[in-house]
């Protein structure tokens, strides 16, 4: 059984990554930072966990962080079909975010899609990998927001790739600073049980 560090705030590491190197485990990794421990030589062969939920207890899910899941991006898209609507939804979305910051990185958009129906999207964008704890702050946020709510590796795809015009975006706030370090500090600090 894999035994983590004692973590004073455990809530704070959900979204982020355990790493088994093997004769020690490193705790509060972000996904691009497990990229650089997989493409190193000296640890290559450890094993990647995600923090996939926090319970109110304190007790940690962990699952097994497949590379696929380290790169893709997903969305949850709520639309309205009025413009005003969609902009109540994007200024709600971001004071609940400043209320209660969020447990992983995201980034907000507020577009106009052009042939979609509804065409008006607030748009919440995260790695893949952080998919529970977005949809746990979501929960939490209890934000009634959206004509239509669509989520997903779909969705993403649906922004992203979509035309339209851009009103608004923004980084939102985290609970945790989840700046990527680079490979030379990650690399550094790998005997650190907590990395955050």
């Amino acid at each position: 059984m894999l035994q983590l560090p004692p973590l004073a705030e455990p809530e704070r590491y959900a979204g982020l990554y355990v790493y088994d190197f093997g004769d020690h485990v490193s705790v509060g990794y972000t996904a691009v930072e497990i990229r650089y421990l997989r493409e190193s030589a000296a640890h290559r062969h450890g094993a990647a966990y995600e923090i996939y939920r926090v319970a109110e207890n304190g007790s940690i899910e962990l699952r097994g962080a497949h590379d696929e899941r380290l790169v893709s991006r997903e969305a949850m898209c709520f639309l309205r079909h009025e413009g005003a609507d969609a902009r109540h939804d994007y200024d709600a979305l971001l004071a609940a975010a400043r209320n209660t910051p969020l447990p992983c990185a995201a980034e907000m958009r507020l577009a106009r899609i052009y042939d979609f129906d509804p065409p008006n999207v607030t748009a919440l964008l995260y790695a893949a990998s952080a998919s529970g704890a977005m949809s746990g702050w979501l929960t939490r946020a209890a934000v009634a927001a959206g004509d239509l709510v669509v989520g997903g590796m779909e969705a993403h795809r649906t922004v992203v790739a979509s035309g339209g015009m851009q009103i608004a975006a923004c980084e939102l706030p985290t609970i945790i600073d989840l700046t990527d370090r680079t490979a030379e500090e990650v690399l550094r600090q790998v005997r650190e049980p907590l990395q955050r």
